[in-house]
């Protein structure tokens, strides 16, 4: 069930470290603060009764604090709300009149103040629920789903590096997040590539959009800091798999059946003279022939090849003569075709008929596209 209103968690510091293990006193450890907002999308206004946050306590992973009571909870920047600790974790922010509305558009933003990480490192789950106005009038309960917290070690300068999701189409990008402390030098690795990323970072949080991806690629980020005066790199990484991916190999084992062609097409070809243009989205072959039905009335078959960045490229072949034997009355022609090329077929006879019949094997996917001329 979707709620009525739009929420948004942010922590300060970005990164939460857990408390050291040394610490006893309640008002020791790691501190950090929350701010929730909560907006209404729209289209209408929205009644609010209760908005209800619960942070989990205790000391196990899965829990954020194990001394909620320290928690300092208010609505910032807005007047005629309140929050309130109900125990144990649970708060309560409402309006203080009731039937309060929230325009489309209009959020308050819930602040969480002296927030004790506990020791255990782990990722509790903030929960979010709300009682808002339905139609008639009557309250409705939705829960707005957890939100996950990360709590890292205590000495920790990164950490939840991810993208935004693990498989991608060929040719398309992927989104990496990153929670870190601010001062360190931060640098990413792809590929062969590699980009300092300290301009992608914010209040903690790091977001970068990689180019188009067209293999499964691997990211690795380091953050470079000295401690005690030693040079100290924390690393992190991650790995994103592309659905039918550009392949380069050097030897190649093959324990299956291999496909190397992709769907055959025929051109050009027939019994008239012409010429036809096409487009080559991938590499592959032409094959075909040419044959004269009149001795004395040569027909000629020319392909022409233009690769990207190299001049255009001939390739000729010419039926003479319709006589058995050895005599040549059948020419044949095979053409290699790299991919991005502009290819020509031209066929023609000086007199008589003949008959042509082209085919193009391309190695991959994709036909060869006829271009108007």
């Amino acid at each position: 069930m979707t709620t009525a209103l739009a929420y948004t968690v942010h922590t300060s510091p970005a990164l939460l470290h857990v408390s050291a293990d040394d610490r006893t006193d309640g008002r020791a450890g790691n501190r950090a603060a929350l701010r929730i907002t909560a907006t209404n999308p729209g289209p209408a206004s929205v009644t609010c009764d209760t908005i209800t946050i619960t942070v989990p306590a205790g000391e196990e992973p899965h829990a954020l604090t194990a001394t909620p009571e320290t928690i300092t909870a208010r609505v910032a920047g807005t007047t005629g709300w309140h929050a309130e600790h109900r125990g144990g974790g649970v708060f309560h922010v409402r309006p203080t009149e009731p039937g309060t509305e929230l325009k489309p558009g209009e959020r308050i933003v819930i602040t969480f103040a002296d927030v004790v990480v506990n020791e255990a490192v782990g990722t509790a789950t903030l929960g979010i629920g709300e009682t808002t106005g339905a139609a008639g009038g009557a309250l409705r309960e939705r829960a707005g789903g957890g939100r996950k917290l990360v709590k890292a070690p205590a000495g920790a300068m990164l950490e939840d590096f991810r993208p935004d999701r693990t498989i991608v189409p060929n040719g398309e990008t992927v989104t990496l997040t990153w929670k870190c402390v601010d001062g360190p030098d931060y640098e990413l690795f792809y590929g062969d590539q590699r980009e300092v990323v300290n301009g992608y970072i914010t209040d903690g949080n790091g977001e970068w959009t990689s180019p188009p991806l067209h293999t499964a690629t691997a990211f690795m980020l380091l953050g470079s800091t000295e401690e005690a005066g030693s040079p100290v790199t924390y690393g992190l990484t991650t790995a994103v798999t592309v659905d039918v991916p550009d392949l380069e190999v050097g030897s190649l084992d093959a324990n299956g059946v291999v496909r190397l062609f992709g769907q055959a097409q025929e051109v050009a070809g027939g019994t008239a003279s012409g010429t036809w243009t096409y487009a080559a989205d991938t590499d592959g072959v032409i094959t075909g022939y040419i044959k004269t039905n009149q001795s004395g009335a040569p027909a000629t078959l020319n392909v022409f090849v233009t690769p990207p960045d190299l001049k255009r490229q001939k390739f000729a072949t010419q039926s003479w003569d319709v006589r058995g034997g050895t005599e040549n009355q059948e020419a044949s022609v095979l053409v290699p075709v790299p991919r991005g090329s502009t290819v020509s077929v031209v066929q023609k006879t000086d007199g008589g008929a003949f008959t042509a019949a082209l085919t193009w094997f391309p190695f991959g996917t994709g036909p060869l596209r006829p271009i108007e001329q």
